[in-house]
């Protein structure tokens, strides 16, 4: 996905950028933040872990351009998965804390004021419901992969092509033939 410009060896972080790597930088965030941004409130309706994810995801593209690191794919590319990897272990985090025995809230108790709506992951989990139901429809990882990053992260189909290492028309096919998969679980009379 992205590489080191320099040598052999592990990139040492760059205290400054010059003002072309300043500029580049800040039009990739440009498109970067607003994108990853709406697909993760539009998932879990949750204004502060939608930002937190972003936030995550734009400091890792900082962190590899102060490295001198060269994308070789677009840069949405990284970010969404940063972003992807982001959301679903804080869904993870956030479930395992709800399961927990310790967190339930005795009889006639009352939640702490920072346990509301804000941290309410209802729509999270919903996604991941839903998503998993899309994929055990598809049946196929990669064509669930193309459908996932199409229809829910919002990646373009050559962006797509670059993060699986396949062409745009394979990328196409994939999400025609996982479409057509997907469709059944939305179809109550469906033929298994």
């Amino acid at each position: 996905m992205a590489t080191n410009s320099g040598g052999a060896g592990p990139a040492r972080p760059r205290d400054r950028l010059s003002r072309e790597q300043e500029a580049k930088l800040s039009e990739v965030l440009k498109e970067v933040h607003p994108r990853l941004l709406t697909v993760v409130m539009r998932m879990t309706r949750d204004y502060h872990l939608a930002h937190d994810v972003t936030q995550e995801a734009c400091l890792a593209v900082i962190q590899e351009f102060r490295r001198g690191t060269v994308f070789r794919k677009p840069v949405i590319v990284y970010a969404t998965v940063v972003a992807r990897n982001k959301f679903l272990s804080e869904l993870g985090r956030m479930r395992a804390q709800l399961e927990r025995p310790s967190d339930e809230l005795p009889e006639g108790g009352r939640p702490w004021p920072d346990t509301t709506a804000s941290h309410d992951i209802t729509a999270g989990l919903e996604y991941l419901e839903l998503l998993a139901a899309v994929k055990a429809a598809i049946r196929d990882e990669r064509q669930a992969t193309v459908w996932e990053l199409t229809h829910v992260w919002g990646l373009k189909g050559i962006e797509i092509a670059a993060l699986l290492k396949v062409s745009s028309a394979t990328v196409s096919r994939d999400l025609e033939k996982a479409e057509t998969k997907a469709k059944r679980i939305s179809e109550p009379h469906a033929e298994q």
